[in-house]
């Protein structure tokens, strides 16, 4: 089961709007997991983000895998703490995704069962 490294330092990334708009402010935090992941778990932890609506997004590196999270830098401190708790669930909930075949897979396996049935 993956997870983040509790132990491990994080980064924190700071982003300044040019033009001063300090609402476009915002961190980059970099959450270190506590093992690699594959591309699919990458693939599926961005698309579970994106549908969430949460601006985060997992990295592997030869070094370390990474969740990246872009916190606004003018929301208050419990929104910001339930920002970080949403992106960390995701990580389970990618676990769980990775683990089940595909939609289209068990479409095919359907189509191809039925045919077999004829």
């Amino acid at each position: 089961m993956t997870d983040i490294e509790p132990g491990a330092d994080i980064t924190i990334g700071h982003v300044y709007d040019v033009g001063h708009h300090r609402d476009q402010d915002h961190l980059v935090v970099h959450i270190p997991l506590a093992d690699h992941v594959d591309q699919d778990w990458v693939r599926w932890y961005q698309r579970l983000a994106r549908v969430k609506g949460i601006s985060a997004r997992a990295e592997d590196h030869p070094h370390r895998a990474q969740v990246i999270v872009e916190v606004p830098g003018f929301i208050e401190r419990d929104n910001i703490h339930a920002l970080l708790d949403a992106a960390r669930a995701l990580i389970t909930e990618t676990d769980a995704a990775v683990e089940r075949p595909p939609p289209m897979a068990e479409a095919e396996h359907a189509v191809r069962e039925w045919w077999s049935e004829q």
